[in-house]
């Protein structure tokens, strides 16, 4: 390795960092994993954490762009989640791994309707996010929001029922937002959903998976149908001239994820291909790992250093990246205002 890429390194490790498109049900380490099998009385395929690794790389090797093999992996993981104590592990091991990240800040998405149909109340998951959101800020001086996901491929009057019992808790979950299989013409299953969470104060956002079936047609939809804030995924859009436009004078910002399904340490260059022209074409596009423990890129400070080497990024992109993913965070402007004036001392001193 050169001395520049070492200190290249060495500046991502070590920055301030914010990210804004990242699973809970995906932060699952294998031992603890296996851990909540046991207590659960869960049998799962795999007995070790290097079982854990094997299958997802089984399933997942060489199709990167297979949404459906990654949600069987993430099933998996998701499907041990039976008590409040197994929300409340997570997400205080999500947050000790920030802390060791830099991570200073965290918009973390949670699927609600898979704990539920497993037997969890909706009320057990969130008191016991919020529980430990509380605890994981006092012991690691994390700062954490939660935006709650929708399953686009269940009905919309589920999500339309679990958003009633949200409201209550607006305290701690700042937006919403849709995940899992993209179904097609999914934005205009959701108007309604997203008019209601609107008018309740929530944020908007929602995925659109990387070359998936009708993606453009979907990113138009987000926007001109459900009004999004932020779009997921959404790299499709790069290669659209009049939707990147659309995303720019909408002021929308964009979640990327350089990351791939299978578990070794390749990245798919169309992937950055798109994220490079996003951010030169002026669209606020931050960098994130969607799911660290199911893909190979893992946790972010290893995903931005393999994508800043793939990409051919250099400082500036890098700290732009950064400085994007705060920018475009659903905070008072205050709290955005102090994490940017720290990025930028930082920056400043390195």
């Amino acid at each position: 390795m050169s001395d520049s890429q070492a200190k290249m390194n060495q500046f991502l490790a070590s920055a301030p960092k914010a990210e804004l498109h990242i699973h809970i049900e995906g932060t699952i380490e294998p031992d603890l994993l296996l851990q909540m099998a046991e207590r659960n009385g869960i049998v799962l395929p795999f007995d070790t954490p290097e079982g854990v690794l094997a299958l997802q790389n089984l399933k997942k090797s060489g199709n990167h762009n297979n949404l459906s093999n990654f949600l069987d992996c993430l099933d998996i993981s998701r499907g041990v989640l039976r008590q409040a104590r197994d929300y409340y592990d997570i997400t205080m091991r999500f947050l000790k791994k920030c802390k060791e990240e830099n991570i200073v800040y965290s918009e973390v998405m949670f699927d609600p309707q898979q704990g539920m149909r497993q037997g969890v109340a909706f009320e057990t998951i969130i008191e016991s996010l919020r529980q430990a959101q509380k605890d994981g800020r006092a012991a690691f001086g994390v700062e954490t929001q939660w935006i709650m996901c929708f399953q686009r491929d269940h009905a919309a009057y589920e999500a339309n029922d679990i958003l009633t019992s949200a409201e209550k808790y607006r305290d701690i979950i700042v937006g919403i937002g849709l995940d899992n299989y993209e179904t097609v013409g999914f934005p205009d299953l959701f108007k309604e959903v997203f008019k209601k969470a609107k008018s309740q104060g929530f944020r908007l956002t929602s995925h659109c998976d990387v070359n998936q079936p009708d993606s453009l047609a979907h990113i138009q939809g987000c926007i001109n149908t459900l009004n999004v804030e932020r779009i997921d995924h959404g790299l499709n859009s790069a290669y659209d001239e009049t939707l990147t436009k659309t995303i720019l004078s909408h002021g929308i910002s964009l979640t990327g994820c350089p990351t791939f399904f299978n578990t070794d340490s390749s990245s798919p260059p169309d992937r950055l291909e798109m994220i490079k022209k996003l951010l030169r074409s002026g669209v606020i596009i931050s960098l994130n790992t969607d799911d660290p423990e199911q893909f190979g890129s893992g946790w972010l400070t290893q995903t931005l250093i393999a994508a800043q080497k793939a990409g051919g990024f250099d400082r500036e992109d890098m700290i732009q990246f950064l400085k994007n993913a705060f920018q475009s965070a659903w905070l008072p402007e205050d709290r955005k205002n102090h994490f940017l004036k720290a990025l930028q001392t930082f920056c400043s001193n390195e």
